[in-house]
């Protein structure tokens, strides 16, 4: 066994001595950037993207992307809404490492994600994050099919939140 560079996202990738490196890289390390892992591998998006059939729900409501700095200002105008929910979709290393105050952690690659979904109050308001802004747009788009009302996705997940200095409480 050898270990190569991976020239597609810079991870390590441990390969047999017969075998070349493999371009993709599915791995979930922590130190990988965001585009190195499940949602890189076509196998895996073509059986979890198609989980809900088009015209599932009635796609109503409100759906949209919002920066940070407005996330930060409704999280504080409803901080004692009890009907708005933060949802942390990043994996349980991610989340462990930074993450909103009260905010709920739900594994974006768990295999109960979408059984997780059903189970949550379609009439809440939803507040999706994740470490970039992937993983939670696709959760969104998810939740709407679901019909969900009202979800909101923080584009640039929680790097851009840093990278705007705001205050993470």
């Amino acid at each position: 066994m050898e270990t190569m560079q991976n020239n597609s996202c810079g991870c390590q990738a441990v390969t047999e001595e017969s075998k070349p490196a493999s371009s993709e890289c599915y791995s979930s390390n922590s130190d990988c950037d965001y585009a190195c892992n499940k949602l890189s591998d076509p196998k895996w998006s073509k059986e979890n993207m198609e989980y809900f059939p088009a015209g599932f729900a009635a796609e109503n409501g409100i759906f949209k992307d919002i920066s940070p700095k407005e996330t930060h200002q409704m999280i504080q105008e409803r901080n004692q809404d009890q009907n708005l929910v933060v949802l942390d979709v990043k994996t349980e290393q991610e989340y462990f490492k930074i993450h909103l105050s009260d905010s709920r952690s739900m594994d974006f690659f768990s295999k109960s994600f979408k059984d997780d979904l059903f189970l949550l109050d379609k009439n809440k308001i939803y507040i999706v994050i994740c470490k970039v802004g992937i993983r939670s747009e696709i959760a969104m788009n998810l939740m709407k099919k679901m019909g969900f009302k009202e979800v909101y996705n923080v584009l640039g997940g929680d790097e851009r939140w840093i990278a705007q200095e705001i205050p993470y409480e």
